[in-house]
């Protein structure tokens, strides 16, 4: 019996054994993720001048951006298989530059990547600005003014200067500049500004590059305060001046404009504005001196300029055809009592504009910058 049983444990071992070789059960494999690595070569301390770049191993660059603490974009290009991106352009200097990236790999693992770096500061080199007319502090301007930069010196590039002008008005506009010369740039807006707003202009030069071997000097700001909305049209065949307030007319003027005996002896025809105001002008004859045939020194008062080769509203009570004829020589003649009431309300900026004759005004006399279209004015800008 003993032996038996023996056996029968041996056979139930056996078939133990055999049951525990069979093949295993079917499990399930996860690969480790491919995790796209982001690198950047810029440290602190970067020169601003030269490019930077941003790459990836293990994937490809979908998205990179990277501004400035000046709220500047930096622009830059990506290599064809998107493993890398280079920076273009000339930075500001000592200021912080933030960049972001998004990479992906073939498993379509993500990395986004932030990180930012410094760049090195420059010391201006003198260019900045040297005067912004027509603000003044304390002033109103007319709905028409322009606003007219001088620079220190020659601008290296229009365009890198271009880039950092700002203006900024309460309402909103659409308005561009203008280069009249290397030293001066003048903004002008598509339409009249609106009325009773501050105007902002700011220049950022501080550590900006300008072009040639030139850096900015410190930032300039300066505020200009629009008024009321006045605006005089000198109807030149009727003889008289029409001046509104608001878009409400406020008074009309009996006048005499220019007689047109010689070319410049007519009022020229054309938008003008406001440049300045004398309550006593000597008016000289242009283009003649003393004992040549034609000339003329006379006072007059309650002078303001509308162009810069001598246009006025004056004063004139030695003329009898005020209102019913022209007998001028080029200026808008009217009573002294009408002449001191336009010189007291008159801004600089303010448009007076002038038909009926047919001398047309130069865009570049005086401020005669509404002459141009808003499309020709902005064919002027650097950008």
């Amino acid at each position: 019996m003993k032996r038996r049983s023996f056996v029968a444990a041996a056979s139930a071992t056996s078939l133990l054994s055999l049951t525990a070789c069979a093949e295993p059960q079917q499990g399930t494999f996860t690969p480790a993720p491919i995790v796209p690595v982001v690198s950047l070569d810029a440290v602190d301390d970067h020169d601003p001048s030269q490019p930077f770049n941003i790459s990836v191993v293990d994937g490809i660059l979908e998205e990179v951006n990277v501004t400035s603490d000046r709220s500047k974009t930096i622009e830059g290009d990506f290599t064809e298989d998107l493993t890398s991106w280079t920076s273009n352009g000339v930075m500001d200097a000592g200021s912080v530059h933030t960049v972001a990236a998004k990479a992906v790999s073939s498993d379509g693992t993500v990395t986004e990547f932030e990180q930012t770096f410094t760049t090195q500061r420059r010391d201006g080199t003198g260019f900045g600005v040297a005067d912004v007319t027509p603000i003044v502090e304390g002033e109103t301007v007319g709905v028409g003014a322009p606003i007219i930069v001088f620079f220190t010196e020659d601008a290296p590039d229009r365009a890198e200067v271009e880039k950092n002008l700002v203006v900024e008005s309460e309402l909103g506009h659409e308005g561009a500049w203008n280069w009249i010369s290397d030293s001066q740039a003048i903004y002008r807006t598509k339409e009249y500004w609106q009325p009773y707003q501050k105007v902002t202009f700011t220049a950022n030069f501080d550590g900006v590059f300008l072009g040639g071997d030139t850096w900015g000097d410190e930032n300039f700001e300066a505020v200009m305060e629009i008024g009321r909305s006045q605006t005089s049209h000198a109807d030149l065949e009727t003889h008289t001046m029409t001046v509104k307030f608001d878009g409400e007319v406020e008074k009309e003027i009996p006048i005499s404009g220019g007689n047109g005996e010689e070319w410049e002896y007519y009022t020229a025809t054309g938008v003008h504005l406001v440049m300045e105001k004398f309550a006593d002008k000597v008016m000289v004859s242009p283009g003649r001196e003393e004992g040549d045939e034609g000339y003329y020194s006379t006072p007059v008062k309650w002078a303001t300029r509308i162009n810069a080769s001598g246009e006025f509203v004056h004063g004139a009570p030695w003329n009898g055809s005020l209102g019913s004829a022209n007998l001028s020589h080029g200026c808008l003649n009217a009573s002294d009592g009408n002449a001191e009431w336009f010189y007291g309300i008159a801004q600089r900026g303010d448009p007076v504009d002038v038909t009926g004759s047919p001398r047309e005004m130069p865009w570049n006399n005086g401020w005669g910058f509404w002459i141009q279209s808003f499309d020709d004015w902005k064919s002027g800008s650097a950008l």
